[in-house]
């Protein structure tokens, strides 16, 4: 009979374990599943209707441990899943997590399955605050890749991360997938081709891995064009483009480059704004403040998503939206070009809250 209550005992604390684990999964399933993004009609959609993106660009993962230098090691030093619900304040509802591919790969010397768990988490946090999380691969020597390796496209390493990461979160369509950060090379006919066979390969992955959520493709040059961009070949229709057009000069900060670069194509493919930011480092001069909001203006009536570069970035003469830590936002007013602080940071929260003036 002790034997008997003995087992019984056993068996009701693993029936209680059993629950507690699967009411866990309901919850946090539950949780995920109240915000969906898809592509539909050449737009982005949340939960069946129209959504544009209102993001920030986080920088904690874009190197692991082993590699991270500057403020690369600043961010992650000061990474907290708090800031997930700190982002919420100031309108945001979306967050762009960037993460190494060197420090993805599973054959890659810099891999830790203690560096992927800390992305997973990372990203199960920011959806436990209601954020959209678009993850990023990114290779670069920032990223702790090597200097004559870097990805001009995605290649065989961008898909070993993708063919890891992808299923962890197929089932939850708020997490959408950016297969890789600012392909370098120069637009034209050529280099259009390469890219969209690399792409393709790519997303092939990440389909054969049962993720159908939403994918990103930037453009070339650094993600700045997407003129000239071939379709891309999606069995589930779910791509989006992204472009990333920061000044490099004058010209620039006018509605003409804006359109050269992706509003064009915004025409007839859904495209979201993945980085940008005004950049003293770049260019800037008297205008750029009012150019600033004339380009959320430029996106605010185009129905374009923007990713603000960004929540975790200290670096000087930047002109990242937000900057310090604990985060603080960025302004213009009664700055100049290059002085701490100055940013786009107060106009992006006024675009983000529907507050920038017509």
């Amino acid at each position: 009979m002790k034997r008997l209550q003995a087992r019984y005992k056993v068996l009701s604390r693993f029936k209680h374990a059993l629950l507690f684990s699967t009411i866990s999964l309901v919850a946090w399933t539950s949780a995920c599943g109240q915000a969906s993004i898809s592509v539909s009609g050449g737009r982005l959609q949340r939960d069946g209707r129209p959504w544009t993106p209102h993001g920030v660009v986080q920088i904690a993962f874009v190197a692991p441990p082993a590699a991270q230098q500057g403020v690369f090691t600043e961010a992650y030093q000061h990474y907290s899943p708090s800031d997930y619900t700190a982002m919420r304040s100031y309108g945001i509802d979306s967050v762009r997590i960037q993460i190494s591919q060197p420090g993805l790969d599973p054959q890659n010397p810099l891999f830790t399955p203690a560096f992927r768990s800390q992305v997973i988490d990372a990203v199960h946090a920011a959806r436990a605050a209601g954020l959209i999380v678009m993850l990023s691969v990114q290779d670069e020597e920032q990223s702790g890749e090597k200097k004559d390796r870097v990805a001009s496209l995605p290649n065989d390493a961008t898909r070993r991360v993708w063919a890891s990461i992808a299923p962890v979160f197929a089932r939850d369509h708020g997490v959408i997938y950016e297969l890789l950060n600012e392909p370098n090379l120069p637009p034209n006919p050529e280099n259009w081709r390469k890219w969209a066979h690399e792409m393709n390969a790519t997303l092939k992955v990440v389909r054969d891995a049962g993720a159908s959520n939403v994918a990103v493709a930037d453009g070339l040059l650094f993600a700045e064009r997407l003129g000239g961009a071939p379709a891309l070949h999606d069995p589930d229709g779910q791509v989006v483009y992204a472009s990333h057009p920061y000044a490099h000069r004058a010209q620039d900060q006018t509605a003409p480059s804006w359109e050269k670069k992706f509003g064009d194509f915004a025409r007839t493919h859904a495209v979201v704004v993945t980085e940008w930011t005004t950049v003293p480092k770049y260019y800037c001069d008297l205008g750029t403040p009012k150019y600033a909001e004339e380009f959320l203006r430029y996106l605010n009536g185009r129905g374009i998503g923007l990713m603000a570069y960004g929540w975790d970035f200290t670096g000087p003469k930047f002109g990242s939206t937000f900057h310090g830590f604990p985060p603080q936002i960025s302004a213009f007013e009664g700055l100049t070009c290059g002085e701490p602080g100055f940013g786009p940071g107060r106009a992006v929260e006024r675009f983000f809250q529907g507050r920038l003036q017509p």
